[in-house]
């Protein structure tokens, strides 16, 4: 059996809905997830215009010289068809992300047109290769490391906007590595983002993002894409029109 990635949206579906389906038979287990001790990361958050630490990736000869233009054109045609962006665009895609933990699972949506990112808590492993069609989210599985929330994804494909911050893009190959912790009084939550992939960096590739939340009247909203809008494929195709001067 092999397990595919969905577009809900053609079934009417949002990412914030589909997430409330799938998490439902677990929400009453949420004072279960944190009657243990472990930390609730539960809630809205969002980047603010300080909330990035990207240094610049340490590339290989191959990816320096990947051909930047043919990239730019692949990620408008996902733009202008409304195709799934996935990780690690829709962790900052310029609106807040919807973060929703039970003991079993924790699920992240976001406004950008992607599925809803889901990160197993359960214990099991991932699941072995032959069985799993590589996604724009791949597999995640979690761990509660102390305050730390360690989270492993492999199972990428090179489909949707797959460049990563500070250089390179996501493929196959890729391998990524978060850590989440709670600061300021469970405020802020700071996210690490480790790649790992000797096709694209020389060496692990890791920047940094401070979430802030969101009051909890925050409700969730999507950019709902219609990739037949005639007016929003002119409006990215056509070359904007400036101030003539006179």
């Amino acid at each position: 059996m092999r397990l595919f990635e969905l577009n809900f949206h053609s079934f009417g579906l949002t990412s914030a809905a589909l997430a409330l389906m799938v998490m439902a038979p677990n929400l009453r287990a949420q004072s279960a997830a944190t009657s243990t001790g472990t930390p609730d990361i539960s809630g809205f958050w969002e980047l603010r215009y300080y909330s990035r630490n990207i240094p610049k990736a340490q590339l290989t000869a191959a990816a320096a010289k990947a051909d930047a233009k043919a990239q730019a054109e692949k990620e408008f045609h996902v733009i202008r068809w409304c195709n799934h962006v996935g990780v690690p665009f829709m962790m900052d895609d310029g609106s807040p992300i919807d973060i929703r933990q039970s003991k079993n699972e924790i699920a992240i949506t976001s406004q950008s047109n992607s599925p809803v990112r889901h990160i197993y808590m359960d214990g099991r492993p991932h699941p072995e290769r032959d069985t799993f069609d590589p996604t724009t989210l791949g597999n995640s599985i979690g761990r509660w490391n102390g305050d730390t929330l360690t989270v492993d994804t492999i199972g990428f494909n090179e489909v949707g906007l797959n460049s990563i911050p500070g250089g390179g893009v996501r493929n196959e190959n890729s391998h990524l590595i978060e850590q989440y912790k709670l600061t300021g009084d469970g405020k802020k939550l700071q996210a690490t983002f480790t790649w790992i992939d000797d096709k694209v960096f020389t060496q692990p590739h890791t920047y940094a993002f401070m979430y802030e939340k969101l009051p909890a009247s925050t409700t969730a909203r999507e950019w709902l894409c219609d990739p037949m809008d005639g007016a929003r494929a002119r409006f990215l195709i056509d070359p904007p029109k400036g101030a003539t001067g006179r």
